[in-house]
């Protein structure tokens, strides 16, 4: 502050003395500049009165050559006024006297001034009078009074300059310091702060006001500015912050390089991708830090990058390296160039899509799984119907010559068509297990988890095998307790399993031989059926080849059936109710399958069948209609219905016939198969739901299309019932029977 006044106090100093100093020069100058010119007047004055009043006489004096009063009037002339002096010239030009004034020489500054000297006698001039001025003595007597004078205007000067130093200080310089002082101590970011103004006592603002009132406003308008500016800071650096977590938080590596190729930015997740310890640090060059593989050649990647760019342009490249571990890693890179940025050219993403890659890998191989399954299933299916076909023949036609009077009188052609009628069968499980080891690998296997009896399931089950036990000369035996009958499964399911545990217990058995059916408690929450033989049993070996599908332990020589997927079949049912199958077995001593299942509780079960009342049939006569484009089916199923004689059938061979008898007859029942010539049985049950008068007609799909979307289509558009051919006659009788008095089981 002092600094900065005390420049100000100098500068002003000199300002105010240059000032004085000039207008004392000027004023000065002036002022001896008119005594100067008042004096030379007067000596001029007096040199021109001597000279008008010595002319005459001296011109007389001439005229009577009276040199001595020439000389006389000469001296005269040089005592007073500016002459210096004088000479008398003849009229022939001869000087005849000369003065000069004590004191005059040559040097001082002269001025000449020439007069011809008359007389009345002659009309010419006698001489001439040669005068010389000098004003030497009145520039002397100036310089003595400027001399004299010099002190006292000094001091008049020094007084002027102190009296306006004094006054600019009081009225300037101190209101100039005091603003200083205070705008020193300003903070720049307050914008409350502000200086005091000094006083004002004109009527206007001043300019110390008016720059202490600029001052107050800058302060004002700075603050603000650096407000706005620190928030704009913090913003950026907020949004810096961000973008750096969102940066470092990428899965994909990130690097921003300059137009060297020079690592600018790298993120975490790079050095994560090339195995890196650290990132590359800016300003780094991206030579070694990693080596890719590119079109099967390996290549640095700053190679790599300087063969991928191109100005102006987004390239898209993919790369493979071996990551530390030894795997393959895929990586897609996209180069982007970056415009308008001081130090960033590039900007490269690297993303890893080798997970990606086996994830498409993975599901084309899985669409193409699924391709093969469903082709797969198309053959089956396709294969299933065109088996079932025949089977349906030869199954039902072994049925009906079964109970025909003169077969069943003759042993040894009953037991021709028994084994006829079992091969059948035998067939047609064959064809299911397929299908359902099919669905099973397919991952399409539904199942109807609820509480089953089990004790009227093995009931069923082993009804099911007692005819192949006494063939095979093997007893029967089961123990089934009240509270434990019922399970949490798929009743159907169960069935098919304790057959196939049965049926092979009885197969693989020796004549005299036991089968024995269990179910006992397991732990708390489990029910465990037992089916024990004292068959072949089963060495270590044969036990660890015992599921695997078309694998028969070597049994095929035995000339026993099968083709040794119905164990595969079994635990996979189990399996997906939530149970469990251990086999335990001694070669030469039989084997023990035990089923473990989830228990129902005893109010889960449904209601005992036993005691029910079965509504009375009576022989009332029946009109069914069964449309079917197979003759030798339609014989089947005649020959089948043949024991009912109050049941009349018409047979239809189309959808359009079937739709034009059913209009007309108003059949009972409608029998019916899901694929014909004209169409899909779908469409039938379809025209059937949107005639009100024909919807109560209960239909029975007769079909051997066992697959389980056809049976759920079927079930779905209005079916009450779907029976698989071929066809047991005991089942579809009592179907036709439940249908016609509205006794449709579940």
């Amino acid at each position: 502050m002092f600094r900065i006044a005390s420049s100000l106090v100098a500068r002003m100093l000199v300002s105010v003395a240059a000032l004085a100093i000039l207008i004392f020069v000027i004023v000065g100058g002036a002022e001896l500049w008119r005594e100067h010119s008042v004096m030379t007047d007067e000596l001029r004055a007096k040199s021109d009165s001597a000279l008008s009043l010595s002319t005459g006489p001296l011109s007389n004096a001439l005229w009577n050559y009276d040199l001595a009063g020439v000389d006389t009037l000469a001296r005269s002339l040089v005592r007073e006024g500016a002459l210096v002096q004088v000479q008398v010239l003849g009229e022939d030009g001869r000087l005849l006297a000369e003065v000069w004034r004590d004191g005059a020489t040559q040097a001082d500054s002269l001025s000449q001034r020439r007069i011809n000297l008359n007389v009345p006698q002659r009309d010419t001039a006698i001489g001439e009078l040669r005068v010389r001025e000098s004003y030497a003595e009145a520039d002397q007597r100036i310089l003595r009074r400027a001399r004299d004078r010099l002190p006292l205007e000094l001091l008049k000067i020094l007084a002027v300059a102190v009296s306006m130093m004094l006054l600019l200080h009081r009225l300037v310089i101190a209101r100039v310091t005091d603003l200083v002082r205070q705008l020193q101590a300003l903070r720049i970011d307050d914008a409350q702060a502000v200086i005091e103004l000094p006083p004002d006592r004109g009527t206007q603002p001043d300019e110390i006001v008016v720059l202490g009132r600029a001052i107050n406003q800058f302060q004002q308008d700075r603050a603000l500015e650096v407000q706005r500016r620190r928030m704009a800071e913090e913003m950026v650096r907020d949004s810096l912050l961000e973008r750096s977590v969102m940066l470092g938080s990428l899965r994909d590596g990130l690097l921003a390089l300059d137009v060297h190729l020079q690592v600018r930015y790298a993120n975490g997740a790079l050095a994560d991708l090339l195995d890196l310890a650290e990132r590359p640090a800016p300003g780094t060059s991206v030579q070694g830090v990693a080596e890719v593989r590119r079109g099967g050649v390996l290549v640095d990647m700053a190679t790599w990058l300087a063969d991928l760019t191109q100005p102006g342009l987004s390239v898209a490249d993919q790369v493979e390296r071996i990551r530390q571990d030894g795997q393959l890693q895929v990586l897609r890179a996209q180069l982007k160039p970056v415009t308008g940025a001081h130090d960033v050219a590039w900007i490269l993403l690297l993303s890893d899509v080798s997970d990606v890659l086996r994830s498409q890998q993975a599901e084309r191989a899985r669409a193409l799984a699924e391709a093969a399954n469903l082709a797969k299933s198309e053959f089956l299916s396709r294969m299933s119907h065109e088996l079932r076909t025949p089977l349906n023949a030869i199954v039902g036609f072994a049925q009906t010559l079964g109970s025909d009077p003169q077969v069943a009188d003759d042993p040894q052609r009953r037991e021709q068509v028994a084994l006829i009628e079992r091969a059948g069968w035998h067939l047609s499980r064959m064809i299911s297990d397929v299908l359902d080891l099919s669905r099973i690998e397919a991952g399409h296997l539904k199942l109807d988890q609820k509480p089953v009896d089990l004790r009227a399931i093995a009931s069923d089950a082993l009804a099911f095998v007692r005819d192949d036990a006494l063939r095979e000369q093997v007893s029967l035996d089961s123990e089934v307790r009240d509270e434990l009958r019922w399970a949490m499964a798929d009743g159907v399911r169960v069935q098919q399993v304790l057959v196939n545990l049965l049926s092979n217990a009885v197969k693989y058995n020796r004549p005299g031989g036991l089968v024995h059916l269990r179910v006992a408690l397991d732990g708390v929450d489990q029910v465990r059926f037992d089916v024990t033989d004292t068959g072949l049993g089963m060495d270590a070996q044969q036990q660890a080849h015992l599921f695997e599908s078309f694998n028969r332990l070597g049994r095929e020589i035995s000339g026993k059936p099968g083709a040794g997927i119905g164990l595969v079949v079994t635990r996979s049912l189990i399996t997906a109710m939530q149970g469990q199958l251990d086999v335990h077995s001694v070669a030469g001593q039989g084997s023990r399958f035990s089923v473990r299942l989830p228990m129902a509780l005893l109010e889960q079960g449904p209601a005992s069948v036993e005691g029910r009342a079965q509504p009375a049939l009576t022989n009332q006569t029946r009109r069914l209609v069964y449309i079917e484009d197979d003759p030798v089916n339609a014989m089947v199923m005649e020959a089948m219905l043949a024991r009912r004689d109050h049941w009349q059938l018409t047979i239809c061979s189309s959808l359009a016939e079937g739709w034009k008898v059913i209009n007309q007859q108003r059949p009972d029942l409608l029998l019916l198969d899901m694929q014909l010539g004209d169409g899909m049985g779908t469409d039938m049950l379809a025209r059937l739901q949107a005639d009100p008068r024909l919807k109560p007609l209960p239909v029975i799909v007769v079909s051997a299309d066992a697959l389980d979307v056809s049976i759920q289509a079927a079930m779905a558009a209005g079916a009450q019932a779907y029976i698989t051919k071929p066809l047991d006659s005991d089942e579809l009788i009592q179907r036709i029977e439940d249908a016609l008095t509205k006794r449709l089981p579940g």
